[in-house]
């Protein structure tokens, strides 16, 4: 017989324990058919009863199984025991969409886990985690633009360079000139961006 368990973190335990027995007790003798129309079991009758307190609840689905419900402090206990693995689905379907729809404004998450085989994997629902953004980081960024404005730096001393060796008498020491301009420039940008490296390395704490 599979099984399924929830524990619920929520002060509203008894709530929620109440809400959902008396929604259940409302169905009492009508088809889930009608909520669930799909597979072999939607159209299957199933008969609903409940009985409850305020710690405590049982719904029965008829012959699906039944489900159980306790109301601690912070927290809501829902035991799900089905006669197969199709109803055990069902209610499980059954009980998550009704919690959920109960708790919109401070919506539950509900993870369910199996009892029967205790390694086999956990289904969450409920509010899921954002994918976190890929994109570029800070330092790959910087690098990236970093070349372009070297280029351009370099195309405007170029131009330049033509401009002064066409209308300079001196066309060699002109030339000269605009070269050393070049490297000076390229080795001023090379020595901002290897000190702004190190301050960042100093700046980093040592995990070890």
């Amino acid at each position: 017989m599979p099984i399924l368990r929830a524990h619920i973190q929520t002060e509203r335990a008894g709530r929620y324990l109440a809400q959902f027995c008396t929604h259940a007790a409302a169905m009492g003798g009508g088809r889930i058919a009608r909520l669930h129309p799909y597979g072999p079991a939607a159209h299957r009758e199933v008969r609903v009863t409940a009985e409850w307190s305020d710690t405590s609840g049982t719904v029965t689905f008829t012959p699906w199984g039944e489900c159980t419900l306790t109301a601690g402090t912070g927290t809501l206990t829902v035991r799900i025991d089905a006669s197969d693995e199709e109803a055990l689905t069902r209610i499980r379907d059954i009980v998550t969409r009704d919690l959920e729809r109960f708790s919109r404004r401070e919506p539950l998450t509900i993870t369910w886990q199996r009892q029967d085989t205790p390694d086999g994997p956990a289904v969450r629902t409920g509010a899921t985690p954002a994918t976190p953004r890929r994109g570029l980081s800070g330092p790959r960024l910087q690098t990236i633009l970093l070349v372009p404005a070297i280029l351009l730096v370099i195309g405007l001393h170029v131009g330049m360079a033509g401009t002064v060796i066409a209308e300079s008498r001196r066309t060699t020491a002109a030339a000269d000139v605009v070269v050393v301009l070049i490297v000076v420039k390229i080795a001023l940008i090379t020595w901002a961006r290897l000190r702004t490296r190190h301050r960042k390395a100093g700046r980093t704490p040592d995990r070890t």
